[in-house]
């Protein structure tokens, strides 16, 4: 997703109107209207101000307008960075896949268990027999994990994971490599 769209998808998860978002960052409905369509795009502060107005990490606004070559990329930079490991196995159809183990990021295990906790909604909600009542249950528990993710780490009850983790990778910057075990 463009940031615009990005911009478009959180303002509308608020219900805000463009011109409400514009009164929120100073800025009028038309340059709203002019990000969200992709004709402008927020300067660096703007974008923070946005940011901040719709209480999202800025990075849920940036960082996804990319296409398969650059998600490869991505991968592979946090792959480096944290000790990945690859390794092939069987998801629970028996289809075989490859997946990724991240030694020393310990920030996974809260969207593991955010994952967990949206897959159990997911389950409740599908056993809902009214059809309209379970697609707007599959909507809201979609849109609350999309919340999660947008918002982290603030979504965090405990920062301890994430105090750690900005330790780990203060120390590595400092030293300016990654120990491989």
């Amino acid at each position: 997703m463009t940031v615009g769209e990005n911009i478009r998808r959180i303002r509308q998860e608020r219900n805000l109107t463009q011109k409400q978002l514009g009164e929120l960052v100073g800025a009028s409905e038309a340059y709203i209207r002019a990000y969200e369509s992709g004709r402008r795009n927020p300067k660096p502060k703007s974008l923070e101000t946005i940011a901040k107005a719709l209480a999202v990490n800025v990075e849920a606004l940036t960082n996804s307008d990319f296409d398969g070559i650059k998600a490869m990329h991505r991968l592979f930079q946090v792959f480096r960075q944290y000790d990945g490991h690859l390794f092939e196995c069987k998801d629970q159809d028996g289809n075989d896949m490859v997946a990724v183990s991240f030694g020393t990021l310990s920030l996974m295990r809260s969207w593991c268990d955010r994952y967990e906790e949206y897959m159990e909604e997911v389950e409740k909600c599908n056993s809902i027999k009214d059809v309209k009542k379970r697609g707007e249950a599959l909507l809201k528990a979609e849109a609350d994990f999309n919340l999660w993710m947008d918002i982290y780490p603030e979504s965090e009850p405990s920062d301890l994971n994430l105090k750690i983790q900005k330790a780990y990778d203060e120390a590595m910057d400092k030293i300016g490599l990654e120990p491989k075990n």
